[in-house]
This record gives C-alpha cells, sequence and structure tokens, in this order.
C-alpha cells in the first residue's frame, strides 16, 4: 500500500444530490475524530455504509469510523442511474462464469436488496425508492437478439418477466421511440444519492460519519493507521475499503485489473402538467437499452426525464472539464430523438461519472494487506454489487462465516488487463465499435 495521490473530483452538477431531501444533513465534525476505532472504512458509498451497518450488527459495541473525501451520495453511488437492479444485468463475462455463478448472482442481489429494505422500513427512512421494475428497450431490430438471449435466461434462471410491443412501450414511457421491451418487475428505482445519503443518516450510534474527509494513506499491521489529507492519523483494529477503483492509487495488490468508464446524465427541469400529459400519464419508470452502449432514461417522481449516454474509456477516473461540455450534444440529442414533443425543455443538472469494470465482469474483493480488505463492484450493477462487497467484506473481518461469503471469497478476481497505452487503445477503439453498431440506440 502506498499514499494516494489522487482523489475524486466533481464532474458537473449531480441532479440525484441537488434534489435530495437529505442534501443539507449534517453530519459528524472533523472536531470529532479520535486517534482510534475498532474499525475504519474508507469511502461512504454503497459499499461502505453497507459495510459500516454489518460491522455495527456483527459488533454492536464496536467503535467505527466511515470516512469519505467527497460529500456522501456526491460522487460515484449518487452518479448512477438510479436501478437497484435484482436478476444479472450481465449475461456476458469470462468463459469460465457458469449458469450457477449467475444464479448466485440472483441470490446475492436479492440478498442485499431484502436488507436495505429492511433497514429502510426498520429506520422508517424517507427516500425516493419505487418498487417500479426494469424495461429494456430495442430500437434496433438487431438489438432485439440481446432481449431474446434475456429473455432465453431468465427462463432458465425462473425469474419473472413481461414482453411489450411498441404500443404498449410507448403507453408505458410516453415515447413511440422503441419497438419491443422485456420488462422485470423486481428492480427498484432509486434517487442513488439520496438513498446512500438517507441510509448513512440512520447508521447506529456507534457509527461516525465523516464527510469531505480524504484518506492519504492505509497503512496495514498488527494495528493499521489511517492518515488524512488534513493531517489526522487514526489507529485501529481494522480497515474496510471501499473506494471504487481508486483501490489502484493505494497501491493494492491486483486493483491494477479494476478499468473503468466514462458516462454522462443529464435531468430535465421539472416538467409542467402539460408536459406531462404528453407522456400519456406514465408513472416513474426507467429503461435500458437492450444494446450495452444505449442510453439509458428514467422519468422520476420529482417530475424531471433523465437521460444517460455517451460512453468513453476512462483512462483516468477524474472527468476533464471539456470532456463533460463534449458530452452535451449527444445528451441532447438522445433525448430529443426520444420525447421530440419535449426538446424545448431544458436540462437543469447535467454531470460525468465513473463506472468501474473488469474484462470478466468479477468484483475485486480481496485481503489487501494484514488487517486490511477491499472490495469494488466491477460490473455495472453498482448498487447492488457495491453494497454486496461491502456487506460480506463486513462479515469476513468479523469472521462471520456464511455459504455468501465463501461464494465471495472463492470467485477469480478481475481478469488481465494489458498497460497502457495499449489498454486505452483497446478499449476506446472496442468503445468505437459498439457505437457504430448501437446506431440510434445511442
Amino acid at each position: 500500500m502506498k499514499q494516494t495521490d489522487r482523489f475524486p473530483e466533481a464532474s458537473g452538477k449531480n441532479g440525484w444530490f441537488e434534489t435530495s431531501r437529505y442534501k443539507n444533513h449534517q453530519f459528524n465534525s472533523v472536531d470529532e475524530i479520535e486517534r482510534s476505532y475498532d474499525y475504519v472504512v474508507v469511502g461512504a458509498g454503497f459499499g461502505g455504509v453497507n459495510a459500516a451497518f454489518r460491522l455495527a450488527e456483527n459488533k454492536p459495541d464496536a467503535t467505527i469510523a466511515l470516512f469519505d473525501a467527497m460529500p456522501v451520495g456526491y460522487f460515484s453511488s449518487g452518479r448512477n442511474a438510479g436501478f437497484i437492479i435484482d436478476v444479472p444485468h450481465s449475461i456476458v463475462g469470462d468463459p469460465n462464469f457458469t449458469l450457477d455463478d449467475q444464479k448466485w448472482r440472483f441470490r446475492l442481489n436479492r440478498y442485499v436488496i431484502d436488507r436495505m429494505v429492511k433497514i429502510k422500513e426498520e429506520n422508517n427512512l424517507q427516500i425516493d425508492w419505487q418498487q417500479a421494475g426494469m424495461h429494456q428497450t430495442a430500437r434496433e431490430k438487431g438489438s432485439l437478439k440481446y432481449l431474446n438471449m434475456l429473455a432465453e435466461f431468465l427462463d432458465v434462471m425462473g425469474a419473472e418477466y413481461q414482453w411489450f410491443d411498441k404500443d404498449e412501450v410507448a403507453k408505458r414511457l410516453g415515447t413511440d421511440f422503441y419497438f419491443k421491451a422485456l420488462y422485470t418487475p423486481g428492480t427498484i428505482l432509486i434517487n442513488p444519492s439520496e438513498t446512500v445519503r438517507g441510509l448513512a443518516t440512520v447508521l447506529p450510534k456507534n457509527v461516525h460519519v465523516f464527510e469531505n474527509c480524504p484518506v492519504l494513506e492505509v497503512l496495514e499491521g498488527e494495528v493499521p493507521q489511517v492518515k488524512l489529507t488534513n493531517g489526522k492519523i487514526i489507529s485501529c483494529k481494522q480497515v474496510i475499503m471501499t473506494v471504487n477503483a481508486f483501490i489502484k492509487n493505494f497501491g493494492a495488490k491486483g486493483s491494477d485489473n479494476i478499468i473503468g468508464i466514462h458516462s454522462f446524465g443529464a435531468h430535465t427541469r421539472e416538467l409542467t402538467d402539460e408536459e406531462i400529459a404528453t407522456l400519456h400519464g406514465a408513472k416513474p419508470w426507467g429503461l435500458c437499452s437492450a444494446h450495452p452502449a444505449g442510453a439509458t432514461l428514467r422519468y422520476t417522481t420529482t417530475k424531471r426525464l433523465y437521460v444517460r449516454t455517451d460512453i468513453s474509456f476512462a483512462t483516468h477516473i477524474n472527468i476533464a472539464p471539456e470532456r463533460l461540455y463534449k458530452s452535451i450534444y449527444k445528451l441532447r440529442r438522445a433525448f430529443n430523438n426520444r420525447f421530440p414533443q419535449l426538446s424545448h425543455v431544458n436540462f437543469e443538472y447535467v454531470y460525468g461519472g465513473f463506472i468501474p469494470l473488469s474484462r470478466n465482469t468479477l468484483p475485486f474483493f480481496a485481503n489487501v494487506g494484514k488487517n486490511v480488505y477491499a472490495g469494488a463492484a466491477c460490473d455495472g450493477t453498482g448498487v447492488t454489487r457495491a453494497s454486496m462487497c461491502g456487506t460480506f467484506l463486513a462479515d469476513w473481518v468479523c469472521g462471520r462465516d456464511s455459504e455468501e461469503l465463501r461464494y465471495m471469497q472463492q470467485c477469480d478476481a478481475p481478469s488481465y488487463c494489458p498497460p497502457e497505452p495499449f489498454r486505452t487503445v483497446g478499449a476506446t477503439a472496442r468503445l468505437v465499435w459498439e457505437d457504430m453498431h448501437a446506431r440510434s440506440e445511442i
């Protein structure tokens, strides 16, 4: 492990955070940071918050500190499209990734979703959380093959789904852009920033939450130490790191095979009643394109339309301002193509985000040093997979055994990825190829 020289940076204005009811919640002050804790969790996204919950559950008398370099819910955990997906989102990956592995994904997804539902209900947590399902849609005839593959897979899994034709899709979504959709009812639609930040507000009292408090270095050992950029040094028994792909910058062994893409999202202003009427009275919904390079869209409970598209390989995790500006053209085009009647509606918020991936879609889940553990989701289903990593890392450090933990431990790590510049050149070529074949799905 080493000192990091990279910290997360904001890209644009995150509409999920700006419209969150917990935006102004005050967590613990940096003046309250103690010199030692039993456990320290670095990274307060879905992984870190779920790790802290599980640590407090496993060790109710332990002292726990949770640190984040930015406001909780402002970086990756608050910059996704807000899908908590139950069915495996991808049916591709390493050739050794079996049907049994996919069944485990389904089982583990449901496990962490049920846990979050329980936390939400026990704490009467008021968050934007809709059991509205997910539509996977096709505009191009060539994209239908992806939906057929998914349907065959769901049949084997015994998972529920429905087919909708063009007229039904238009009625449900308020756009006649798509000719087919496969709908899975188990997905939950959320404001991701509000959800992760809201969950952090109801952590048990033995968990102290410190935001805007970057960690500079984690030192392994019998008594690990966590060094902050403000000069404070905290000793503890064990450390859990849920810092997304930033784990690479701390020098964790094997983490260099975590790669990722940049994707860009935009929220419209709040729609008027007349504008909402053009959506045929649609209720809040979410859709993902059947084609992996296609656009993702939401109609939210705040009466806004949301679009995410335009992906590029993330040679660096943070996004240059000019790259964010460049994305606006594709975001606008995707929106206008689907909702020409609303082309006059402006985007109120535009932002860029980072999605961690691995070539074989497997997560990073490892003991990276003496009394230091780390995890990162790497298959595009960030909320469920990150929550899963955090939950079972907490079980691992506490010595709590289970079938689920043993499966996580025995999974292969992210597969080898060539070094730069071959990594960026190869990945960029692949993304260009995907864009060409996605055509109007983007």
